[in-house]
């Protein structure tokens, strides 16, 4: 691996002084970035196949939701077909060579779709066309791009030594459990991947993210708290709701909607391929998971379906594990003394804990006799990452926007005061077919932003454009929807991405 360049500096935070605006200013300097350059050794040829739901369901507002809902549930069965491979717009796109018509009947993973008691399937085509990705795409084609993204998250999957929770990689070895007197928790030190654009192209970013998982479970904190004593429910509450949990089957993650304390899981039914079903009955019969509390109360979580409809979901505190720290572990000097040796890192140790991505896509070791390598895998797809050859300058912004006391913008050497933040509530999203997750993103980071403000995004509603769609054409249908649904929109988002 390639020694960092003396020429690389690491810039100084800004001494700023919001009363005065007093800046610092730095000249221009070589600096590292978490940044790497993707090398295609050879051509990608992709094949097109395109796909309809049946019944057909259309291109209108949400139905795009279902497809990619529809696709995500029946995915084993998809993959087993045409290996690799991910939807954009309706087409589906894989290396392999199919050249019959497919049909995807997971009937029960398809009650998840059920509308007017009708199942859904997937009808996929013969392929249509074959697409060759070149070295000079991963700059200008987002279908290139995510292809590429999508091979190397295939590449990491491959090597044994990583665990995945949804985006986040983790070397097994490296997972610390810390216990104080206070605390007992699971840290997982990892990285993340994703494509970043920048004037020079675009280049995979490559993050170090950790995430803690508490080792007590939530029954175990509602026993601390004394749940049986109903003056504690609504303190109870207040603490838990809105917090991320994982369960102990599962990695991935649910947000608290409620605590059901006049519920257990004797009483507390759901249904479950037609029929009602006791939590406790699924666990032991389902699972295979005995419940040895069975006057625990009930956690609740809210979950938008297919048709935008809410339902809930029901967890037992006993398998169930929060995420983050407590309070209490936040105050407590020795578990954030411990924590710190692992988060904060010098410059160097964080340039050499992201470099070493670079030996997770060519690791030799294999899962089984039959399975490919993360290394094989890189060369049979001709993937080759490494870092950036050309620096990177930086500035230190001479007059930057802060945000002040009472959230107060401070810029261009004047105060801007916030009288009044309005959050997004009713608005739209208009994007065309093939922009469907930059719409995405838009809306997440959107999102993330805000809350710098105090302010919050809510989801819009989405209007999908047909690709190449005419300015005239996105106009009427902007004045077309908005003038049915007079006063109900606040705001008015137009997506397009220019090619």
């Amino acid at each position: 691996m390639e020694s960092i360049n003396d020429e690389i500096h690491f810039l100084p935070n800004p001494k700023i002084n919001p009363a005065k605006l007093d800046y610092i200013k730095e000249d221009a300097k070589n600096v590292y970035a978490n940044l790497f350059e993707i090398q295609l050794t050879k051509d990608l040829k992709l094949y097109q196949y395109p796909y309809s739901v049946i019944p057909d369901i259309g291109y209108g507002d949400g139905d795009m939701r279902i497809r990619n809902i529809l696709f995500k549930v029946c995915s084993k069965q998809i993959k087993e077909i045409y290996g690799e491979c991910f939807i954009s717009g309706d087409s589906l796109y894989s290396m392999k060579k199919i050249e019959e018509k497919q049909i995807i009947n997971n009937k029960i993973a398809l009650k998840k779709l059920i509308k007017d008691k009708t199942e859904y399937f997937l009808e996929i085509q013969k392929y249509a066309k074959q697409k060759t990705i070149k070295q000079e795409h991963i700059n200008n084609s987002p279908l290139a791009k995510q292809f590429i993204e999508l091979l190397i998250k295939d590449i990491l999957h491959a090597n044994p030594k990583l665990e995945f929770y949804k985006g986040l990689f983790v070397l097994k070895k490296e997972k610390k459990t810390i216990k104080t007197q206070n605390a007992d928790i699971n840290f997982y030190p990892g990285l993340t991947t994703s494509f970043m654009e920048t004037t020079k192209g675009n280049y995979l970013n490559v993050t170090l993210k950790n995430k803690i998982i508490q080792n007590n479970t939530i029954l175990d904190f509602l026993k601390e708290r004394k749940y049986f004593d109903s003056k504690n429910h609504e303190s109870i509450a207040k603490d838990l709701i809105g917090r991320s949990f994982k369960v102990s089957y599962s990695k991935r993650n649910y947000k608290i909607f409620d605590i059901l304390f006049n519920r257990n899981p004797n009483n507390q039914t759901f249904n479950y391929e037609g029929g009602s079903v006791k939590l406790i009955d699924y666990y032991q019969n389902i699972k295979k998971i005995k419940i040895r509390d069975e006057e625990q109360p009930i956690i609740a979580v809210k979950v938008k379906g297919p048709q935008d409809e809410y339902k809930m979901l029901y967890f037992i505190p006993e398998l169930c594990f929060l995420a983050g720290l407590e309070d209490k572990e936040v105050k407590d000097k020795n578990l954030m003394k411990q924590l710190s040796t692992y988060t904060k890192l010098e410059p160097n140790v964080r340039i050499e804990k992201t470099n070493r991505f670079l030996d997770l896509l060519i690791d030799e070791e294999k899962e089984g006799k039959n399975k490919l390598s993360a290394k094989e895998k890189s060369e049979k797809y001709g993937i080759k990452v490494f870092p950036v050859k050309e620096y990177f300058k930086a500035y230190n912004m001479e007059e930057p926007i802060l945000i002040g006391e009472n959230n107060n913008i401070i810029g261009n050497n004047k105060f801007f005061r916030v009288i009044k933040k309005a959050n997004m509530i009713s608005w739209l999203c208009f994007y065309e077919k093939h922009n469907y997750y930059d719409a995405d993103n838009l809306y997440k980071t959107l999102n993330k932003a805000s809350k710098s403000f105090g302010l919050k995004i809510y989801e819009p509603e989405w209007i999908e454009m047909p690709n190449n769609s005419s300015p005239k054409d996105w106009t009427d249908t902007a004045d077309d929807y908005i003038g049915k649904n007079k006063n109900k929109y606040t705001f008015c988002y137009i997506f397009n991405w220019t090619k």
